[in-house]
């Protein structure tokens, strides 16, 4: 008879719902072209009109087959967004036209409900729920946060983390000391590196911890360590991990790199 514990319902759950979360329309499954903007009007493959960036904002002129809160664009709109930020713009039919602004600049990404990657999903694969992957850590935070420049998924761009502080903790005999940055309502985020990248599982992953307590102690459970967004398509920006956040060990825990049917698995 086997029996399931609270932690391995508790995942099954958490990884149905992150499947599922994937599997949307305009998901991460979805993402089939990625364009940078330039100074100069040019066309986009699969897309109307002329684009470009120019004055702070991206810019498109069209006369018809794009739409704007289901209005027709006729001439010129624009639009900008925060960096690292998104902006679920314009659609043409139900191709959607998403606007990024990273690095400080300006690309089109498209979200197509029809991608062959979201046809073809089939769900992620991970490694079995293992105990011995939920570690305590101890939290340090900065005394203000720090700016660090990392890679990317793309060779040509590189961007900024924000940094709150670190997390030390042991694993496989060894000591370590991970830069985590906010993830929201007391927990952290670890991007990392670890021995299984590459083969196993795609170029690098993130956790999310639960809440820091008031002894600064944080449950880190690798379980839950899941893909970026690039594991799924060739068009992600992911930023990697910060220098240093490099775990000399297999990590046999979490998701696994994804098919190779998917573009930009690992």
């Amino acid at each position: 008879m086997t029996v399931t514990t609270e932690r391995e319902q508790d995942w099954q759950t958490w990884h149905a719902l992150r499947e599922q979360d994937l599997d949307t329309d305009y998901g991460w499954l979805t993402v089939v072209a990625f364009d940078w903007l330039t100074a100069d009007a040019e066309e986009i493959p699969g897309l109307p009109g002329r684009w470009w960036a120019a004055d702070g904002l991206a810019h498109v002129r069209a006369t018809g087959g794009l739409t704007l809160n289901g209005d027709v664009v006729e001439g010129t709109t624009s639009a900008s967004v925060a960096e690292a930020g998104s902006l679920s713009w314009l659609l043409h039919g139900d191709r959607l036209v998403e606007l990024v602004l990273r690095g400080g600049r300006y690309a089109i990404r498209q979200r197509d409900p029809r991608a062959p990657s979201r046809v073809g999903f089939r769900g992620v694969p991970t490694f079995e729920v293992d105990p011995a992957w939920v570690v305590t850590g101890h939290y340090s935070p900065y005394g203000e946060p720090v700016r660090f420049e990392v890679a990317t998924a793309r060779a040509d761009l590189r961007q900024h983390v924000t940094a709150i502080g670190t997390v030390h903790l042991a694993l496989g005999g060894s000591a370590y000391e991970l830069v985590a940055t906010a993830a929201g309502d007391g927990r952290l985020s670890l991007s990392f590196h670890d021995e299984t990248n590459g083969k196993e599982t795609a170029l690098w992953r993130t956790v999310t911890t639960e809440r820091v307590q008031g002894d600064r102690t944080v449950v880190v459970d690798f379980n839950r360590a899941i893909n970026l967004p690039f594991a799924f398509t060739a068009f992600g920006t992911c930023p990697a991990p910060v220098v240093g956040n490099q775990l000399a060990l297999r990590v046999t825990a979490g998701e696994k790199r994804v098919r190779a049917a998917y573009p930009g698995g690992g």
